[in-house]
């Protein structure tokens, strides 16, 4: 095969291809009730080709003059040709085209890799080939020609095109933790490009354990995609979302220990000419928050309660740990002066199986008027002697 340095009969050219802007026109501040400024109007429309001097935007298009800019979750499209410059016949004509990463080589699907039987001259091979993509910083556009002379020498040579590829979008998450093991995700959307964009769906894909909510503002009803309001996104702009992920009831609650997975975000925008970019992130993970041995809900109280009237409330033991739990009540009353304890304390309440629940029923009396806070309620592990304390657990307005 011969060497890449010497005179080849062929060249390959490679363009981008990408969608035109408009052109940008000479914006001068006229009142239209000055005459001057109307007659400079008129000179500027005649010299320039404008319809009006305050306008921004042309009524025209023009093509890039550069590479421009590629950004992450954009498709890479561009054209390549191969041309005969020569007065020579080439035989078996191939083009291959990967695209180099810092992390892998990616051979692009290119139907020209298969040998062409002759190219004559002055005849040209051309193919346009896109391609997603998936990672950020400088990428190189290997393109590779071999070919075969009249004389039955084979050619060989390769062209380099470097571009680097920049992120779009900053994504930055919160998590809250309610009482009821709902999650809370606030995820913050930056546009971190130097072009405007539009915001055409942002959805959470989540994950096995949860049933996602969202809770951001409706669709507007004229298509299925964009959001209502304002979703244009100048840059470095930058809009909040909020999702309410609830826990399936088939998983219990061993499986939502430690670290969980709680989904993707799926983003999908639009530049000022309709260019489409998609982007997905990794699988968001937080910490589930750590009950210890036992943990108690309030599953019913009462919102408000009158005065020295009583009223029950419904707590739920929930065993966390692998073994089972042998508890007993103690309730102390020093800790809310402005209800009194009607219940038994110090009785037994049996056993707890491991990820077990227990309902307790407890009364109470108020004496005292405004909120209170139910506090005092304590669980004792009569194997381990180990006491559980759990204070404002809940809060009742007294009328």
């Amino acid at each position: 095969m011969a060497d890449s340095s010497r005179d080849q009969l062929l060249t390959l050219k490679v363009m981008r291809l990408t969608r035109p802007a408009f052109a940008h026109n000479l914006t001068v501040p006229i009142d239209p009730a000055d005459a001057f400024g109307a007659e400079l109007q008129t000179a500027m429309a005649s010299a320039t080709g404008q319809t009006s001097a305050g306008d921004p935007l042309g009524s025209y298009v023009v093509l890039p003059q550069s590479f421009e800019n590629i950004y992450l979750g954009e498709t890479f499209t561009f054209y390549m040709c191969v041309h005969n410059d020569s007065n020579q016949i080439a035989t078996e004509v191939a083009i291959k085209a990967d695209l180099q990463t810092s992390s892998q080589r990616v051979a692009l699907p290119c139907k020209m890799q298969e040998p062409v039987a002759e190219l004559s001259p002055d005849q040209a091979l051309g193919e346009v080939i896109s391609h997603e993509i998936k990672e950020i910083g400088q990428h190189i556009l290997v393109c590779a020609v071999t070919y075969n002379t009249a004389a039955g020498e084979k050619m060989y040579f390769r062209k380099f095109f470097k571009f680097p590829v920049a992120k779009p979008l900053d994504v930055r998450t919160k998590f809250y933790n309610a009482e009821n093991d709902d999650v809370y995700l606030e995820a913050q959307i930056q546009n971190t490009s130097t072009i405007p964009m539009v915001l055409e769906r942002i959805s959470l894909e989540p994950s096995e354990l949860y049933d996602c909510n969202e809770l951001n503002p409706p669709r507007a009803p004229f298509s299925e995609t964009p959001i209502e309001g304002p979703s244009y996104l100048s840059p470095q702009d930058t809009r909040q979302f909020l999702y309410c992920l609830s826990p399936k009831k088939e998983y219990t609650l061993k499986s939502y220990r430690g670290v969980t997975s709680i989904g993707k975000l799926d983003m999908i925008w639009r530049t000022s000419m309709g260019e489409r970019g998609r982007l997905q992130t990794s699988q968001l993970q937080r910490m589930a928050p750590g009950y210890g041995d036992l943990r108690l809900t309030v599953e019913e109280v009462p919102a408000t309660v009158r005065m020295h009237e009583m009223f029950k409330i419904v707590c739920r033991l929930h065993n966390c740990c692998d073994r089972a739990l042998d508890l007993q009540i103690v309730l102390d009353g020093s800790l809310q002066p402005g209800l009194i304890w009607s219940s038994t304390s110090g009785r037994h309440l049996g056993q707890v199986p491991p990820n077990g629940d227990f309902d307790v029923t407890l009364n109470l009396v108020p004496v005292a008027f405004g909120l209170q806070v139910i506090s005092g309620i304590r669980l004792t592990d009569t194997f381990l002697k180990r006491t559980y304390e759990h204070d404002e657990v809940a809060q009742v307005f007294v009328s």
